[in-house]
């Protein structure tokens, strides 16, 4: 033990000039999110969870099976009436009762009808169902333990409380048995209604009538019933209709006769009494005639006179400023005027010329404007005269409507003395003319109604007779087990996602690089109980070394010696995020593998709140690295040897005061750097990260930290905070170990990794 405890020697002897470890940073923690889609994992999640989801569906698709196949199968009969909007007219006229209208309201209405209590009590009397056993269940006795204990519950309650004082107390009054009836006939009304479905698309003019029973040929003549009296009840309600409006119109059209003949009689006494001659067919009188002609010159004659004067103050604006239009019918009609305009336009012309050659007190000039001038007194002269023209006009037009006015007024005077018979006259007249038109009007609507009385026909016409329904119409067993069957399937991986969901924790390697953004160094298979029994779980590894088990601490260790190729981490730290993960005994079996190997390995228990390696490897626990700063004991006591395997181990024990300060002293560094030179590998077994702050604190102090996260049990949340903490003080982490897998339930989970070649092939290994 002298040779291979020199560097522990070394290194408790004090600080020396060493290289620093080499450090290994890993990448930054990615945020946990679960709702990335992969197909492929949906996949794997499909065909992990297929337990669930077969399961989901045989239990849904045999309890709908079941019951499809015990439930008593129900008919339904259908039948189809179209309201006909192409009615058949033999004649000319309009029914007493209008059809019905094609538009939603009315549709909706027919609807009602066929679904009215008054169509329904006319189906169950027309086919004696109140007499049928098979649809009046009351007619069918009961039998065996419900006749021994069929009671009326109403009955004794009521008697019950008469019988303590809080009732009325006494026996009721019988019904009588056309009482029994109409409420059993009532109660078949209600049946018959529930069970009839009368529909509509939105999209025709077809009414489809339905009904549902568990005797088909009774919902075959049900349907067809309810559809004949629905038509019979339309062509009643017409004729009813036509009989009633026959009678009252024949009743009206002999008392319209003797009120037409009375006013007539009237307005001829009348006119003979005043005089009052008519002077057209229309029974206008001559005054009134003439008094209409009057009015209609007046307002003529009041219009010329306001046109002639309109044109006569126009023309005299004109004339004013001087601004003659010459289009005027009184300027083209003149042809002076046209005549002095041309010459006035000529003596212009030669103005300009005569201005252009000589000066303006040049004779020529002179004699010119003078003529000139001469013109335009001429043009002035005969425009006044026609301005006196149409000042003559618009007298002679005032004149006349004075006259007319004088006419009117002496003629309104001669008729004022008539106006009160006249008055009488129209009021007698207009009595007579209304009675006249009304008798007319009834008249010819008694004859339409009588010739039509005998040719009424049904709003709507059958246009499919039910026929006898031969397949149930519930449950359709096809369509019941398919929707069974795909129901259940998507209940079923509803079901398998939500489980997934709630399955917080880590089943692969993939899964971990994907979270977590290290790498995946190993997964560790779990050695079962069975196991056990032939060799304890630290000795598994030495004992069975073709065993999956040790496979894979194996590929663990090759992992993280290449974790970094150039320069291989020589001090790794073992920790976990909580206990029980398992890292004691992949820090033994890490140690015991690389020491089988030939590599000279340290395995340190730095884990001083729940130490186990002196249990596990029987080693002392009253020599520890803390006994050996203090000077307390010697290289050679501290360290241990593992007499299977060859490996160096020092120990530690429970209950030490500051763990936190020993591991953070410069001691620890130096211990750890002293070591890292002397030893191929030191393996530093410490506690649990979330538990204390050990795990931290060394893992600044090794080259590399190997993270164990055990399969299927430790939340991701929790994995992902301790890793946080251990990147947070700069610690260096290698990747991550799965521990404890399962590899029977792995293999079913159909992960492509190590953990299902442990699993499919463990023969293999075994």
């Amino acid at each position: 033990m002298d040779g291979s405890g020199a560097g522990v020697r070394e290194a408790a002897l004090g600080p020396a000039a060493r290289p620093a470890p080499t450090r290994y940073y890993g990448t930054p923690l990615p945020t946990l999110t679960r709702d990335q889609f992969d197909l492929g994992e949906l996949f794997r999640m499909l065909r992990r969870r297929r337990g669930v989801i077969l399961g989901t569906i045989a239990v849904v698709t045999f309890a709908v099976g079941l019951y499809v196949f015990t439930v008593t199968p129900r008919y339904t009969a259908e039948t189809a009436l179209l309201l006909d909007t192409r009615k058949t007219n033999i004649i000319d006229l309009q029914a007493v009762m209008s059809s019905i209208q094609t538009e939603a309201a009315a549709l909706r209405s027919e609807i009602d009808v066929l679904r009215s209590r008054e169509l329904a009590g006319r189906v169950v009397d027309k086919l004696g169902l109140m007499g049928d056993p098979e649809f009046n269940e009351e007619l069918v006795p009961p039998s065996g333990l419900a006749a021994l204990f069929q009671f009326d519950v109403g009955k004794t309650i009521s008697g019950l409380l008469g019988r303590i004082g809080l009732g009325p107390g006494g026996e009721e009054m019988p019904l009588t048995e056309e009482q029994q009836r109409e409420i059993t006939r009532g109660k078949l009304i209600d049946k018959l209604l529930k069970n009839l479905i009368v529909a509509n698309d939105n999209r025709s003019y077809t009414i489809k009538l339905l009904y549902t029973s568990t005797d088909p040929a009774l919902s075959q003549r049900i349907v067809n019933t309810v559809a004949d009296l629905y038509l019979v009840s339309q062509l009643e309600a017409k004729f009813e209709a036509t009989r009633r409006a026959n009678q009252w119109l024949s009743e009206r059209v002999d008392d319209l006769k003797q009120q037409v003949l009375a006013s007539e009689q009237a307005v001829q006494q009348w006119r003979e009494a005043h005089n009052l001659t008519a002077a057209d067919a229309r029974g206008t009188t001559v005054s009134t005639q003439q008094l209409g002609e009057l009015n209609t010159q007046l307002i003529l004659a009041t219009a010329d006179r306001a046109q002639k004067e309109s044109r006569l103050r126009q023309f005299q604006e004109q004339a004013k400023s001087g601004r003659i239009d010459a289009s005027a019918p009184e300027v083209a009609q003149s042809p002076l005027i046209a005549q002095l305009r041309a010459q006035e336009t000529e003596i212009i012309r030669r103005e300009a010329d005569l201005s252009a050659r000589y000066g303006d007190k040049h004779p020529a000039i002179i004699n010119v404007r003078a003529e000139l001038r001469d013109v335009r007194r001429q043009i002035a002269s005969e425009i006044n005269k026609i301005i006196g023209g149409l000042a003559n006009e618009a007298e002679a037009a005032r004149i006349r409507e004075r006259s007319l006015q004088t006419q009117l007024t002496e003629l309104q005077n001669r008729a004022a003395q008539s106006n009160s018979a006249e008055v009488k006259l129209r009021e007698l007249e207009r009595e007579a003319q209304a009675n006249r038109i009304l008798y007319e009007n009834f008249l010819s609507r008694f004859k339409e109604t009588a010739e039509t009385e005998d040719m009424q026909q049904a709003d709507a016409r059958l246009i499919a007779r039910a026929d006898l329904p031969i397949d149930p119409s519930f449950p359709n067993k096809k369509l019941f087990i398919a929707l069974a069957f795909v129901g259940s399937s998507l209940f079923g991986i509803l079901l398998a996602i939500i489980i997934e969901r709630l399955d917080n924790g880590f089943r692969s390697t993939d899964q971990i690089e994907q979270v977590t953004g290290l790498s995946g160094l190993g997964m560790v298979p779990a050695v079962t109980s069975s196991r056990r029994l032939s060799a304890p779980l630290e000795e598994f590894l030495v004992r069975k070394p073709s065993s999956s088990y040790a496979e894979s601490i194996r590929s663990i260790r090759t992992a993280i010696l290449y974790s970094h190729v150039d320069k291989p981490p020589r001090a790794i730290l073992i920790t976990s995020a909580v206990p029980e993960e398992g890292k004691s005994s992949l820090s033994i079996s890490l140690a015991r593998s690389s020491a089988k190997a030939g590599q000279k390995v340290l395995l340190i228990d730095a884990d001083m709140r729940r130490p186990r390696i002196h249990k596990s490897l029987k080693g002392r626990s009253d020599a520890t690295l803390a006994d050996l700063f203090a000077g307390q004991k010697t290289a050679e006591e501290v360290l241990n040897v593992d007499e299977e395997t060859g490996m160096h181990f020092i120990c530690t024990r429970a209950g030490m005061p500051n763990p936190q300060d020993l591991l953070g002293s410069q001691h620890m560094r130096d211990f750890i750097r002293s070591v890292s030179q002397h030893y191929d590998l030191v393996v530093v077994d410490s506690p649990p990260v979330l538990a204390a702050s050990d795990s931290a604190v060394l893992s600044r102090i090794v080259d590399a930290t190997v993270f164990v996260v055990r399969w299927e049990h430790t939340p991701r949340q929790v994995v992902l905070g301790a890793l946080k903490q251990l990147q947070a003080v700069g610690g260096s982490i290698a990747g991550i170990v799965l521990t404890r897998v399962n590899v029977k339930k792995h293999v079913r989970f159909g992960y492509g990794d190590a953990g299902y070649y442990y699993g499919k092939y463990r023969e293999y290994t075994a």
